[in-house]
């Protein structure tokens, strides 16, 4: 009597075989069949098919033919098992599994969102550019009058420009509606807010405000007035209201430190 492994024949398993005995039983699937069957199936497993049809059920009288020793290299009998497998079983397996070919954006999709970021971009630069051009026109021919706001208002500003870079004055904003202005001498409230109403009268008739429509005359127009004796800084309210009723910052008074 010589125990051997086995494969079989229905539904692939590994079996233990009598090579003595005429029949071997599988214990899974209940198949009987020859013992040399299921020792040449373990040999040589490569393009055999295992159609697992479901056997005869076995009566408690019926003489088996199971052996079941214990054995120690179950890993090895586990890989030959599955080396048995049909090759056309696998790949029908495969096709459940996802590569990165399948994920991949295809060319239709790439060549839509490339025209709709590059519309996207023109449009942004066709409304971006003209309204900076613009407000840069603008600003030019307000700085031009500014010296004239500075002189009515008293003020002791360097007007200076050189290679394009002002020393005393900053006009900004996006409707040029904050000025800068840098006094070399202490300056007063009645000048700033002189400057301020020179500054909403020029840029009012730059961009054709009138004096009574307040709202787009004064409204968030900031002057700021940098002197010896503080920062000074005037703003029209929101509200867009008259010269007295906007918004006026006096600098606070710093002490001076006592002496010991």
């Amino acid at each position: 009597m010589a125990t051997e492994q086995g494969i079989c024949k229905n539904c692939g398993s590994l079996i233990m075989v009598n090579s003595s005995d005429e029949l071997c039983e599988c214990v899974f699937c209940d198949c009987v069949f020859p013992s040399a069957e299921a020792i040449e199936i373990f040999n040589h497993p490569d393009g055999v098919e295992f159609p697992n049809l479901p056997q005869p059920k076995r009566e408690g009288n019926t003489v088996r033919h199971v052996v079941t020793p214990v054995f120690d290299d179950v890993v090895e009998k586990a890989v030959k098992v599955d080396k048995a497998q049909n090759k056309e079983t696998k790949k029908v397996e495969k096709l459940f599994e996802i590569s990165p070919d399948d994920i991949k954006t295809p060319k239709k999709v790439k060549t839509i969102v490339y025209i709709c970021t590059a519309v996207s971009i023109l449009l942004v630069l066709g409304i971006s550019i003209p309204l900076n051009v613009i407000r840069n026109q603008h600003r030019n021919h307000i700085e031009d009058n500014l010296p004239a706001c500075v002189e009515a208002a008293g003020l002791t500003v360097n007007m200076t420009v050189e290679d394009g870079s002002s020393t005393g004055f900053k006009v900004y904003g996006q409707g040029n509606n904050k000025v800068e202005l840098v006094s070399s001498k202490d300056v007063e409230k009645e000048q700033v807010l002189k400057a301020f109403e020179s500054y909403c009268a020029v840029r009012g008739e730059e961009y054709g405000y009138e004096a009574d429509e307040g709202s787009r005359y004064y409204k968030n127009v900031v002057l700021t007035v940098y002197a010896p004796n503080g920062k000074f800084t005037i703003e029209g309210k929101k509200d867009g209201a008259g010269i007295d009723q906007v918004e006026f910052e006096v600098p606070e008074a710093e002490e001076s430190e006592s002496e010991e």
